[in-house]
């Protein structure tokens, strides 16, 4: 029947509110000129691994070509390493990258923003009129006792 094994492909979860807000945004900001855009910076965090090894790696062969070079997935110990990173960037300039050294937390974030967003940002906009967009993840809401991360998000 011409079907083949594949894996889904993963994408966000995005609930019926996360649409809508995203489509009231988009709406929102449809008619920005690009001198609006320019005052705006992003960032985001990525995980980059050295070697690919979450098992989803697969081979069609025929019986007997298991050893074959093309049908061969190498592999290393302890997940053969990676990295996570937090950056920034704007229309205007690079922002820093920073190596993110465990699981991006509410704690670790907000130190980024007041480590590095903040002079960043006042660098690139010396007068203050600077938008900072994030993506609204969960570390990028929290609370963390007194002090709540508060930033423009898509």
């Amino acid at each position: 029947m011409g079907l083949c094994s594949r894996r889904p492909i993963h994408v966000p979860l995005l609930t019926k509110r996360h649409r809508q807000l995203r489509l009231q945004w988009a709406r929102e900001h449809r008619d920005w000129t690009m001198d609006e855009w320019k005052r705006v910076a992003w960032s985001d965090e990525s995980r980059f691994l050295i070697h690919h090894v979450d098992g989803r790696v697969r081979v069609r062969r025929l019986p007997g070509e298991q050893l074959l070079p093309s049908c061969i997935a190498g592999h290393t110990q302890a997940n053969g390493g990676g990295i996570m990173l937090w950056g920034t960037f704007s229309w205007a300039a690079l922002g820093p990258v920073v190596e993110v050294e465990q699981t991006m937390k509410a704690a670790n974030y907000l130190n980024n923003i007041t480590d590095q967003l903040h002079p960043y940002m006042a660098f690139v906009f010396p007068t203050g009129n600077g938008i900072f967009q994030q993506d609204n993840t969960p570390c990028h809401r929290a609370r963390i006792g007194s002090r709540s991360i508060l930033m423009n998000s898509t």
